[in-house]
């Protein structure tokens, strides 16, 4: 585990998609970032609430525990080593914030859409009305003339 540039030992003792429970003797402050290695793995995430030697951590992206249960549980090879750079892995094409900015896109989209939609009912709503009040009024005319 590395938090800012100190490298401890640690050790996860639960994990989910989004997060884990990790216990360490270097323990970090709430809202500090780290990268957790094992093997070719690098996790990065941010701590959200610590505790003793244990703290909780939110992840950055999803996280396989089959895909870290899989690797070795050697150190890592003189290739690997902590000092390499993670900003030299390859990432997802497709980044949290493309995501983001395309949902977003949609919303505005959806949003405009359905404004146009009411605004075009509430005018064919309004016209139909005023143009029916002088034809009931030709229409009232009418029948009182043929009706006397």
């Amino acid at each position: 585990m590395r938090v800012g540039a100190s490298w401890s030992d640690a050790c996860i003792l639960n994990l989910s998609s989004r997060g884990m429970l990790v216990q360490s003797g270097l323990v970090p402050e709430r809202g500090n970032y780290l990268e957790i290695r094992r093997g070719q793995h690098v996790v990065v995430a941010r701590v959200i609430w610590s505790q003793e030697q244990r703290f909780g951590v939110r992840t950055q992206e999803l996280v396989s525990a089959e895909e870290l249960l899989e690797e070795s549980s050697r150190a890592p090879s003189s290739q690997s080593s902590p000092s390499s750079e993670r900003r030299a892995m390859p990432r997802p094409t497709e980044t949290r914030h493309d995501r983001s900015r395309v949902r977003g896109r949609v919303l505005e989209f959806a949003s405009l859409a359905t404004f146009g939609a009411v605004s075009a009912f509430l005018l064919v709503s309004t016209i139909s009305e005023l143009l029916s009040r002088p034809l009931l009024a030709i229409e009232g005319a009418l029948v009182a003339k043929g009706g006397r």
